[in-house]
């Protein structure tokens, strides 16, 4: 034979072991997603494979070597029991719409250890990878459920391959479901509401025994209650509802609990039924018995928190199965001797013990899964509750029949109990409603002292973002206009969270506020809000803080308190730098004052500051990876041909994506401070219209003062000067708007407002030209002028009276003034 054919053969061959082998390793038919509706048991639809030696990995299944070892399931639930082996699962989902399908793969049993998946497209390559399990803090899990949900999304018109490696030391049970989005979240709100009416009536009578114990002083009611709560954290733990809720983040006790909670609870109803059935009295051997296996139960407990978990959950399964005979044997032996509160005893325990035998064979994996073995246990315990309350009630009832002289009422001290809890409730309902509005308001008010944004001064551009925690926090930032036309701009985090930490940041701001009125340097400003806060706060508290103060020329001194470092962006060349100097956290050690320093530097047109409190750059993913500083240089450089207001939702966008779902711990803000880079412009606009101005060339002056105006539309300076343009025109009615537009934030400047009063004049709005020259000659009190105009306008307005007192008062400031004499003489001749 040819070598070519040689050839040809071994192709042949080798294409048809790769085919056999790809069937194999699709052996159970694809399960076609759903967009909505879909709940699907993986069961049928899925391969299992042992591995004895737990040394398979991804590679080694995906290769083909072991798809013969897969063993097709016939179960919707399939559940092996304790076994020393790892599982591997397969299954392949379809989707054959032309739209992407988001589901979920929820395994429905919360108790196992390490949960690896992989989906690997038709080449055969592992395209995703994920790992979940009790073994890992529960804020690691896609979703914030009882159960393992993984999140996935399969593309239109594709199909893909998963694969599920399970390892634990409990019941090896491969619970699996395909959900679509709108069926899981269905599955959960149902989950939370049947087991909040479960568990709810569980505490209720929990509540009811306890209060029945301190009513009646029986110990066989504290033993049940304490049998019993630990009975329900058992329960809690197989729902996975325990480490949701209880203990998150608690993982190595999460995974070594279950055999002190099932020996707990044991111990503890051993002690209830020697008590409540009196045991000691009918059947003393027993007695003898129970307290052996009681002194067992003691001697396991620290025991089961050390030695093999398996063993030790074999060891409380049986002896909980053991228990459950030996506890019925005992009941039916002293319900025969006629004690009539075995009755109920009998009833309710025979029915729960029998449940705990089922349960217990089904995690060994000697009864299958269904809805019967997997529920009957806490259908079982309700009834079990129920019926035992009534029998613990009937055997109180008989004691009062046999104690001569006592007249206790046992229902009207419960319900009188009840009551007064209910009362207790009440109070306390109303004053969590009244904290709650407590708390809101207290976070209105914090949100109001903060500056508005964007804030905009003299060419400085700033523009924040803030988050608290709750609702209140401890982050803060203020904006503060300084001598000689320096502005401050301040960053602070207080330590700590919620009300104690808005407390602390409202007397900083306070303190800050004050000391940056007396001080221009950022190391006097500290040394004094340093002292200031050591004086007010006296638990171990403080306040880290970075400040900027930035001169009408844009040169920058700057200070750090232990804050994190602003980060300095330079719009020519692109250049990122990190400012930082010496200096301890205000607020704890008077020592500080020795260690704060100050810096300089200056800042050019389009150059940007990053000013951020730890929680931006600290803040965690669902893989527990911070964000990093790195991120917020690598954002500023994407960012920094943004408009301003753009870049901040751009970063904040980008750091919201990166932290998706996750919980986050601390308080989140962050400044972007720029030097507009049309600013240069404005200003040179604005000189030459008031150049132009001076010079009386009113209509270039308006002309240059408009382009400056088109720039920054809120520019005050531009607003005066373009005011007394038109003033000097004869356009009233836009003199008065630029004049209105200066004075929103310059109320105190007297010449201004006594030029709107004159542009009222004219326009013939007396009212108000008698309203603005007032408060002309408010501000300025031998402000002659104003009142002299103020006079004319309440002469117009019929107001002669109030008119003639005011001449009297120029006249007594500039007794030669003609207007007013002349006008004094004209009331007075007219008998006005």
């Amino acid at each position: 034979m040819s070598r070519g054919g040689t050839i040809s053969i071994k192709v042949v061959i080798a294409s048809a072991v790769l085919l056999c082998g790809i069937a194999t390793l699709h052996a159970a038919p694809p399960i076609v997603l759903a967009a909505r509706g879909m709940a699907i048991p993986a069961g049928p639809s899925m391969d299992i494979l042992k591995d004895p030696g737990k040394r398979l990995t991804i590679d080694d299944i995906v290769s083909g070597r072991h798809s013969g070892k897969f063993v097709r399931s016939r179960e919707h639930f399939p559940g092996f029991g304790y076994s020393p082996s790892a599982c591997w699962v397969r299954f392949r989902v379809k989707n054959p719409g032309p739209d992407e399908i988001k589901w979920c793969l929820e395994v429905s049993y919360p108790l196992i250890d390490r949960i690896d998946l992989y989906g690997v497209d038709d080449t055969g390559r592992v395209a995703d990878a994920r790992v979940t399990g009790d073994q890992f803090p529960f804020r690691m899990r896609e979703m914030a459920y009882r159960n393992f949900v993984f999140k996935l999304a399969e593309p239109p018109k594709s199909g893909k391959s998963y694969y599920v490696r399970f390892e634990t030391r409990g019941p090896m049970n491969l619970y699996l479901f395909l959900r679509s989005w709108d069926m899981m979240t269905g599955t959960v709100s149902r989950s939370q509401i049947i087991f909040g009416l479960f568990y709810g009536a569980m505490l209720v009578m929990l509540v009811y025994n306890l209060f029945v114990f301190f009513a009646v002083r029986d110990r066989s009611y504290l033993y049940y209650v304490i049998y019993y709560s630990f009975f329900i954290l058992v329960q809690l733990s197989i729902n996975g509802l325990s480490y949701q809720y209880l203990w998150p983040d608690l993982v190595w006790w999460q995974n070594n609990a279950m055999p002190f909670l099932i020996i707990m609870c044991i111990a503890f109803a051993i002690q209830f039924i020697r008590h409540f059935l009196h045991v000691g009295e009918h059947l003393p051997r027993f007695d003898v018995l129970l307290r052996w296996l009681l002194w067992g139960c003691i001697a396991l407990v620290p025991v089961s928190l050390l030695a093999d978990y398996t063993a030790m959950l074999y060891i409380a399964i049986i002896s909980s199965i053991a228990m459950a005979v030996l506890f019925t044997v005992i009941s039916v032996r002293i319900l025969a001797l006629g004690y009539r509160p075995a009755r109920y005893y009998v009833i309710a325990w025979s029915l729960f013990w029998t449940s705990t035998v089922i349960f217990g064979l089904k995690i060994m994996g000697l009864v299958p899964d269904n809805i019967v073995t997997r529920w009957f246990q806490q259908a079982a315990s309700m009834v079990e509750v129920t019926l035992l309350s009534l029998g613990l009630a009937d055997r109180i009832n008989r004691m009062k029949r046999d104690l001569e002289g006592m007249n206790v009422n046992l229902e009207s001290m419960v319900e009188e109990r009840t009551r007064e809890l209910h009362g207790a409730l009440g109070e306390m309902e109303r004053k969590d409603r009244e904290v709650r509005l407590e708390f809101e308001l207290a976070g209105n008010i914090q949100q109001g002292i903060l500056p508005h944004m964007p804030f905009y001064y003299e060419g400085i551009k700033v523009v924040a973002y803030y988050r608290a925690m709750g609702k209140v926090g401890g982050d803060f930032y203020d904006i503060f206009h300084m001598k000689g036309g320096y502005l401050g701009v301040l960053i602070a985090d207080a330590s700590g969270h919620g009300m104690p930490a808005a407390f602390i940041t409202a007397l900083a701001k306070i303190s800050f506020n004050e000391a940056i009125q007396r001080h221009l340097f950022p190391t006097d400003i500290f040394r004094q809000v340093n002292i200031e806060l050591i004086e007010a706060i006296k638990t171990d508290d403080f306040v880290t803080a970075f400040l900027l103060v930035i001169g009408p020329t844009f040169d920058v001194m700057y200070g750090n308190a232990s804050h994190q470092q602003a980060v300095v962006i330079r719009r020519n060349g692109g250049g990122i730098e990190e400012w930082d100097t010496n200096g301890l956290f205000v607020g704890s050690l008077p020592a500080a004052n020795s260690m704060y320093e100050d810096k300089q530097d200056s800042l050019d047109y389009g150059d940007r500051v990053f000013l951020y409190t730890d929680g931006f750059t600290e803040a965690k993913n669902a893989r527990g990876e911070s964000f990093g500083i790195a991120a917020v240089k690598r954002l500023l450089a994407e960012t920094l041909e943004l408009p301003l207001e753009d870049a901040r939702d751009a970063i904040l966008a980008q750091w919201l994506d990166f932290t998706g779902e996750a919980p986050q711990s601390d308080d989140v803000t962050f400044l972007v401070v720029e030097i507009d880079p049309a600013y240069r412009y404005l200003t040179e606009y604005r000189d030459s219209g008031f150049s132009l101005l001076s010079k009386k060339q009113y209509a270039e002056a308006i002309t240059e003062l408009s382009r400056a105006l088109s720039i920054n539309p809120r520019d005050e300076k531009t607003h005066l000067f373009l005011g007394e343009c038109y003033l000097k025109t004869a356009d009233y009615s836009k003199a008065v708007n630029h004049l209105l537009q200066f004075l929103r934030n310059n109320e105190v400047d007297a010449n201004v407002w006594f030029h709107l009063s004159q542009a009222y004049f004219h326009l013939g709005e007396f009212e108000m030209a008698h309203r603005t020259s007032q408060k002309a000659s408010q501000l300025r009190i031998n402000f002659v002028d104003a009142m002299i105009l103020n006079a004319y306008s309440l002469r117009h307005l019929g107001r002669a009276g109030e008119a003639k007192n005011v001449l009297e008062r120029v006249l007594s400031y500039d007794p030669g003034n003609e207007l007013a004499m002349k006008e004094l003489h004209d009331i007075e001749a007219q008998g006005l």
